[in-house]
């Protein structure tokens, strides 16, 4: 952090300054105690920026210390304490070419596998290896789901906790609610056992959990309830919006348009889909309405 004798940091500050001052932002001294708390202000950011009660604090990363292990400490050190602060939140920036961060399907299968082999003799290991194929696979389906937006979504994703990851991918609608959970979970787990404090819970269980979990997202054909839920909105709608209702001819006219039942439509049309993530989308679609019509 605070480096500002490089000289390609500093014209990407200026760079930067000048962008976020056309918006409407003011960069303020992190020496400033009336408003930047101390534990900010001794990791020494590289830039802090305030519009009304907004703030931003914004690293750097990239350059000849972009491989600096004290540098991912500290790093990982502001991004815990702007967590906890209400309307603060952190911007990476990279200095040149951001590095190229693409992973492929085969990477977490091998890890996987190493997992499952390692599960009976210790399941801490276990746990450990399959939240590494965890990290993977969200990653790959984050640049799926992101597409051209990925290498900047990818500069943020690397200042994100595990937690936060897992959370990206629940608000980007690419898993289920349930293996949200389990993934939770598992990184709460992954923490204590990577820096060496007691797992009250059962880690057979939990390495379980994510290794089945795992199977659910790791093929390519994994569709998450989210995207059901989307495509079923697109092809199906409420009766009510668009069929003549007759009471006296039964209700619905439906005219060969219906009724459709959500289960019977998607297991139909996501044959692959685990039944877990199938049952869930109909859930959701039920609290709306049990029977459909098809838009023509």
């Amino acid at each position: 952090m605070n480096r500002e004798s490089s000289g390609q940091a500093r014209a990407k500050l200026r760079e930067l300054i000048s962008n976020y001052e056309a918006r409407g932002y003011s960069a303020i001294s992190r020496e400033d105690t009336s408003l930047i708390p101390s534990e900010v202000s001794e990791l020494r950011p590289d830039l802090i920026l305030r519009k009304g009660d907004e703030t931003i604090v914004v690293e750097l990363k990239g350059g000849a210390d972009s491989s600096d292990p004290e540098q991912a400490v500290q790093l990982e050190k502001l991004a815990g304490v702007i967590e906890h602060l209400p309307n603060w939140k952190l911007e990476l920036h990279w200095l040149g070419t951001p590095p190229a961060k693409r992973v492929s399907r085969e990477q977490a299968d091998e890890i996987t596998a190493r997992a499952r082999a390692v599960q009976a003799v210790d399941p801490g290991a276990a746990l450990l290896l399959a939240w590494a194929a965890a990290e993977v696979t969200l990653d790959r389906m984050i640049q799926q789901a992101t597409a051209d937006d990925y290498d900047s979504i990818s500069e943020r994703r690397a200042m994100r906790s595990p937690k936060q990851l897992v959370a990206m991918a629940q608000s980007l609608g690419i898993i289920s609610y349930d293996i949200y959970e389990t993934l939770l979970v598992s990184a709460d787990a992954r923490n204590r056992i990577a820096h060496g404090f007691r797992i009250d819970e059962d880690i057979t269980a939990l390495a379980s959990n994510l290794l089945e979990d795992l199977q659910r997202i790791l093929p390519e054909t994994y569709v998450s309830p989210d995207r059901m839920i989307d495509w079923f909105r697109q092809h199906y709608e409420d009766p009510a919006e668009n069929i003549p209702y007759e009471g006296r001819e039964g209700g619905y006219q439906y005219f060969g348009n219906g009724p459709y039942e959500a289960h019977d439509v998607l297991q139909s049309q996501f044959p692959d889909a685990d039944e877990k993530d199938i049952d869930e989308a109909v859930r959701e679609l039920e609290s709306e309405c049990y029977e459909w019509a098809s838009k023509r």
